[in-house]
């Protein structure tokens, strides 16, 4: 299926040995047998509330009150995900493993110190009223799942936002206009110009913070 799938989008064409390559890695990686895959790559994902209502292939859960929802995949080299199917959860339900929880801890493990953001905006005083959340791993909205992960930052009062798939944007309630002007400019721009687009409304951290507490492992 995934042969025919090639060809079909790049007909009597050689494939790039770049994309050839990646398209190898997807093939190989789908045909992983349940046992064979390293669950210490297993993260949550967030996903559109739309998906809820989709063939999806595997669980999924709407994330608390949020439009959104919240499914579980296992990465692979290059930002590839492989999400975790049906057969997948049976097999580790079947072993007693609580890989939900597995994701959670994964997820800490990826979230402390410097790798908590990949970029920041700071005030007057050189302390960030925003961060922005667009790692080279490509989850950087799950982070928003993990309770307080922000709090030493931005205190008990912040806002948070997913404009685009791979991206999220927190920043402090409390704003001089000009650093609201900056925060507005990138959620907007993050929205209309991502490849992904999710949404440009704000919400509560505490929202998210449906999976209890993971600590981070703290990377300095």
């Amino acid at each position: 299926m995934l042969l025919r799938l090639v060809r079909m989008l790049f007909p009597r064409k050689v494939l790039p040995e770049g994309e050839a390559a990646r398209i190898g890695a997807l093939r190989d990686g789908l045909a992983l047998d349940p046992s064979q895959r390293d669950m210490t790559r297993l993260v949550p994902i967030i996903v559109p509330e739309e998906c809820l209502s989709l063939d999806w292939p595997g669980p999924i859960m709407r994330l608390g009150q949020l439009p959104l929802a919240v499914a579980w995949t296992v990465m692979g080299d290059g930002n590839m995900f492989f999400h975790v199917n049906h057969d997948q959860a049976a097999y580790w339900d079947g072993l007693a493993i609580d890989w939900r929880a597995e994701a959670m801890k994964n997820l800490a493990d990826m979230s402390g110190g410097r790798l908590r953001a990949s970029g920041e905006k700071l005030d007057d005083t050189g302390r960030p009223f925003v961060y922005v959340l667009l790692q080279e791993d490509a989850v950087g909205p799950s982070r928003l799942l993990l309770p307080h992960l922000f709090d030493d930052i931005f205190g008990a009062d912040y806002r948070v936002a997913i404009p685009e798939r791979t991206c999220a944007v927190i920043y402090r309630a409390t704003l001089t206009d000009e650093q609201t002007a900056t925060v507005d400019a990138m959620i907007n721009a993050c929205f209309e110009h991502g490849t992904e687009p999710m949404s440009p409304e704000r919400f509560d951290p505490a929202s998210f913070w449906v999976f209890g507490s993971a600590e981070p492992r703290l990377e300095l």
